[in-house]
């Protein structure tokens, strides 16, 4: 089994399981927050 079939199993998993989906999609929210959070703390001040 490759890496890339592992990852198409625990997508399909997720897909089925609205609670797993759920878990998931929070965990995505979370890290995209903490990266542009990240961003504006190293422009500073330039985009607001």
């Amino acid at each position: 089994m490759t890496n890339q079939d592992d990852t198409n199993n625990l997508i399909e998993q997720a897909i089925l399981d609205p609670i797993l989906l759920q878990k998931l999609s929070d965990k995505v929210f979370e890290l995209l927050l903490e990266d542009l959070r990240n961003q504006r703390s190293r422009t500073g001040n330039f985009w607001r």
